[in-house]
């Protein structure tokens, strides 16, 4: 009898450790995972989720603040969006506004784990509540980008072919060597355009015309802005109206035109004597 409650009292032994160890166990997971923490569920809606699974982690601002509980397909009509549930500590709920946008984003795009990132950029919103749903901002689609960037690369790659069967580079050397024989033939040359840029009175010649056309340039300046007699008359046209209708009266009338001739006379008498 003894020996039975030995074995007893051993497989009992062994049954309370067994337990012991696996509740410390389940307590650790559960720590890590956040089980046994308050939480807080929110909602995101998207059109794609690229493989995005139950439990991967959900981030914000790159810190780990819960995790994705369930993905709910849409029921009414495929083209509607994709609701992904979240669970996320209840201790960083005050960090989370309304206008928080969810995105997901890779941790590898080799073996193409995702997670999702909460980020609050404007920080205008109000805190959300238990069952809130927040912004989805689609995510870029990687493998457009490299079907895209493939194309791109072998339209590149029968353009260089084509080059090469059509000798563009043979074309494009010829076409350099007989513009350089253009070149030298010009600075060779004795026509006019060339002493003007080569010769040394050629260059003086450019700097005069230079320097009159600068002349001109100012004194053309000068008239419009009403500067000297010109000037005057071009920017004063009252001045200009009273010279006409001086010079109109003295052709028309005759006794200014004897008082200007007695004058003239007297000059010469005055001047003989």
């Amino acid at each position: 009898m003894r020996k039975e409650h030995v074995a007893e009292l051993r497989a009992g032994i062994f049954t309370i450790i067994t337990l012991i160890c696996l509740s410390i166990a389940l307590f650790i997971l559960g720590s890590q995972k956040g089980y046994f923490r308050p939480h807080v569920t929110l909602k995101a809606r998207f059109l794609h989720v690229y493989g995005l699974q139950k439990g991967v982690p959900v981030r914000f601002m790159g810190v780990t603040v819960g995790q994705v509980r369930n993905i709910i397909l849409p029921e009414e009509s495929p083209c509607n969006e994709i609701e992904v549930v979240m669970q996320v500590d209840k201790a960083v709920q005050k960090n989370i506004l309304t206008d928080s946008v969810a995105t997901i984003k890779w941790l590898s795009y080799v073996t193409g784990d995702s997670y999702v990132e909460i980020s609050s950029k404007d920080c205008t919103g109000h805190i959300i509540k238990d069952g809130d749903t927040i912004k989805g901002a689609e995510p870029m689609d990687y493998t457009s980008a490299i079907e895209n960037g493939t194309i791109a690369i072998k339209s590149i790659a029968r353009f260089f072919n084509k080059l090469d069967e059509g000798k563009f580079a043979e074309t494009l050397i010829s076409v350099s060597l007989s513009l350089n024989e253009s070149i030298t033939q010009f600075r060779e040359s004795t026509g006019l355009l060339n002493a003007l840029i080569y010769d040394v009175r050629g260059r003086l010649l450019m700097d005069n015309l230079i320097t009159a056309s600068d002349s001109f340039n100012e004194i053309i300046a000068k008239v419009a802005e009403g500067e000297g007699t010109l000037g005057a008359l071009i920017a004063d046209p009252e001045l200009y109206d009273n010279m006409k209708s001086l010079l109109g009266g003295a052709e028309r009338s005759r006794i200014l035109r004897n008082v200007i001739r007695k004058s003239i006379e007297k000059g010469k008498i005055n001047t003989t004597q």
